[in-house]
């Protein structure tokens, strides 16, 4: 189905007057920032939302504002805005991947340029691997000592959830300090929380989310100053809102005024763009496709003088499979791959090679360029997925002018033949929509991220349960106090009984299971996969196991001999932390055939429990050509969730998957025991999150589901 998208205009400030930045007669930012000048026909350089979002910051008595407003239409300056008019402002953003890091880094330069103001002294970005160099480079350091310096040095930092969380959370300590000191200077330190693209996260890091935030408000409720949280996204999730205000926090919404036709006091945003949908045949898949349109994709990229596209796909795997195929097929094109798989320096690279080659580039990704990076491209094909993924990526495209046209693919399984029938009860084809008309129709024919509603009634208490063990360990100004009023917030959210999930939590700590259940409720994005770090070529990094063996020969190795190698290349040993690895790998080779693999535990019926979390041992992967590869799980107790299946039926464990609407990415394996019982099974976070939902999964077992007893 082939749509013509209307371009789309935000309105800027309507007024100078009165305006909340404070303006009189003259534009602050104007004269505060002479090249940021009103576009033709309007009076302030600002969208209108970036100005209400400024008022809400500085103005409001809101304590969480949500900035809604359209992929491409300016949420980073939105947010930065207060500590560039006052650059006394204390700004935290916290940012999903390493990528978005040093991406708004780059913009923090531009923005403190452009407001005659010096980056270098003002702005700070960190994350794992780069704390973890820190703390080796000096002398005598250790996490909690460099973290509190980068808080209180420089007044923006920008850093991940992850550190945040784990602040929070109590999990860095000094012993010269007590314990509460870094996670008090966290809550005391900023004005401003900044939480980007937070709807790419799912229920349990919304869970972690919502206690850090109430532990913050709490523990500086006699504080005078104002502490605000803003999370920018175009796509924010409803329930998520709902639950923050169900925890007592006040909550502002902040839009664009948009248009789809040139008006005064209006700047254009996104260019018109050509989209088709294109539904994939049963036999056929994207490489298939690309196969097939590989003349229509030189045209598009032949008819522009500097030509640039975007593929995004799901996985890493698929990633350099694709860009091996149009390696090939593109001669005369520079194809290039962002994913897990090729590190930060290889992806500057590729940058520059996006802003300077006079040849046409074409860059293979998967999520890596997925949330918030911004390119300059003309031509876009994806994969799909769910409703919000499918609207973001969608905003990719279009940012930019100064190309002759703008077209977009959007390639969707054939095991999804619902999508295209909901999408042509809303769409007729060759139609003209506007912005609002396809997103709309989006949402409603693409399933929506998965909530996992249950989850938070689960699981949500005892992650709660989680921070105040930690924090009961060290009396200080985290007080029975603080304690409480955290306890009456999220109880008005959480269904389980917060004494009930106490003595739960502490009675978890008598059993293996349990232990490893509470590792992964107080991890923020947890192990959902099997994690293998993987050596290859020049590239070292870590990706599920189970995702990349379909797809490559390897040799497994020892750590020593990874981290040899990954150090000789410039590589830091902190960046493969030893927790959260399974295996190590060296890749011989990719193949282009995908090998079928499955899972098969060396224990009987009897042995398994099912319907409730349970350690699994003596695990083999069937189906791999490399004997080596087959039992190199054999050692490792994972946290598991098991449904049984069909075991006639080879893709019986994709039921689970149906019956649940699990995103296409969630870790769902098929698992075969000793007795050949066949069953779908999900490990670690993933498997918390089956737990929660093991009610729905009772027509899968004629025996009655237990409840979790630890």
């Amino acid at each position: 189905m082939k749509l013509f998208l209307q371009p789309l205009y935000s309105q800027t400030n309507p007024r100078v007057e009165n305006c909340p930045l404070g303006c009189t007669t003259t534009c602050i930012v104007s004269q505060k920032a002479p090249e940021l000048q009103p576009a033709e026909g309007c009076v302030c350089p600002l969208s209108s939302h970036q100005v209400n979002t400024y008022k809400e910051i500085i103005h409001g008595d809101a304590d969480i504002i949500f900035n809604k407003s359209a992929t491409g239409d300016g949420k980073s300056l939105a947010a930065n805005l207060p500590g560039l008019i006052d650059p006394d402002f204390r700004i935290m953003g916290l940012y999903p991947t390493i990528e978005l890091v040093e991406d708004q880094a780059e913009q923090q330069n531009n923005y403190n340029a452009l407001f005659g103001l010096d980056a270098s002294q003002r702005v700070d970005h960190l994350f794992g691997a780069e704390l973890s160099r820190r703390v080796k480079q000096a002398e005598k350091s250790n996490k909690f000592q460099e973290l509190w310096l980068a808080i209180e040095q420089k007044p923006v930092l920008l850093t991940n959830p992850d550190i945040f969380h784990y602040i929070t959370h109590f999990q860095y300590r000094d012993s010269a300090y007590s314990h509460d000191s870094l996670p008090l200077i966290l809550a005391e330190w900023p004005d401003l929380w900044v939480f980007d693209e937070f709807p790419i996260f799912a229920s349990h890091q919304e869970t972690a989310a919502l206690n850090s935030l109430t532990f913050i408000r709490r523990s500086q409720s006699n504080q005078s100053r104002p502490r605000r949280f803003l999370f920018t996204s175009a796509t924010p999730k409803l329930d998520f809102i709902e639950q923050l205000r169900q925890a007592g926090f006040k909550v502002a919404e902040v839009e664009g005024v948009y248009t789809s036709e040139e008006t005064k006091g209006f700047r254009q945003i996104l260019q018109a763009v050509e989209l088709e949908f294109v539904e994939l045949p049963k036999d056929g898949d994207t490489q298939t496709w690309l196969k097939e349109k590989i003349s229509t994709i030189e045209s598009l990229l032949n008819a522009e003088s500097k030509a640039r596209g975007l593929i995004i796909v799901n996985s890493v795997a698929k990633a350099g499979m694709v860009t091996r195929l149009l390696d090939n097929l593109l001669p005369g094109v520079i194809v290039r791959e962002i994913s897990g798989r090729i590190d930060r320096y290889q992806r500057l690279q590729v940058q520059r090679e996006l802003k300077d080659a006079q040849q046409p580039v074409l860059v293979v990704g998967t999520s890596a360029v997925d949330v918030g990076v911004d390119f300059k491209i003309h031509l876009l094909i994806f994969e799909s997925s769910d409703s919000a993924t499918v609207t973001q990526r969608l905003g990719r495209l279009g940012r930019h002018p100064g190309f002759n046209a703008y077209t977009a693919f959007i390639l969707m399984p054939n095991h999804t033949p619902w999508v295209m029938a909901r999408l042509e009860e809303k769409l007729n084809p060759n139609q003209t929509v506007t912005r609002e008309i396809i997103t709309d129709a989006i949402n409603y024919a693409f399933d929506p991220p998965k909530e996992f509603d249950k989850y938070r009634q689960c699981w949500g208490a005892l992650q709660a349960q989680g921070m105040f063990s930690r924090m009961t360990q060290e009396n200080g100004k985290v007080s029975q106090l603080v304690r409480e009023r955290m306890t009456e917030d999220l109880q008005r959210v959480y269904s389980q009984n917060f004494e009930s999930a106490r003595k739960q939590w502490f009675a978890m700590q008598n059993n293996p299971v349990g232990k490893a259940t509470q590792k992964e409720l107080l991890r923020f994005r947890g192990g959902s996969a099997l994690q293998a770090a993987v050596w290859d070529g020049n590239n070292f990094y870590t990706y599920d196991l189970l995702r990349l063996l379909p797809y490559a020969l390897v040799d497994i190795i020892n750590r020593e001999t990874f981290l040899n190698a990954a150090i000789n290349c410039g590589r830091g040993e902190e960046e493969f932390p030893d927790d959260f690895i399974n295996v190590y790998l060296h890749i011989q080779s990719w193949v282009d055939e995908r090998i079928d693999i499955s899972l098969q535990c060396n224990r009987s019926s009897s042995e398994l429990k099912v319907g409730k979390l349970c350690l699994i041992d003596k695990l083999n992967l069937i189906g791999h050509p490399q004997s080596d590869v087959i039992s190199c799980l054999r050692q490792k107790k994972l946290l598991t969730f098991l449904v049984p299946v069909n075991k006639n039926k080879l893709s019986s464990h994709w039921e689970v998957s149906r019956t649940l609407n699990l995103s296409p990415l969630f870790g769902l394996y098929r698992l075969v025991d000793g007795s050949e019982q066949a069953y779908g099974c999900a490990f670690n976070q993933d498997a918390l999150l089956l737990s929660a939902l093991k009610w729905r999964l009772k027509k899968f077992t004629t025996a009655r589901f237990e409840s979790s007893i630890f």
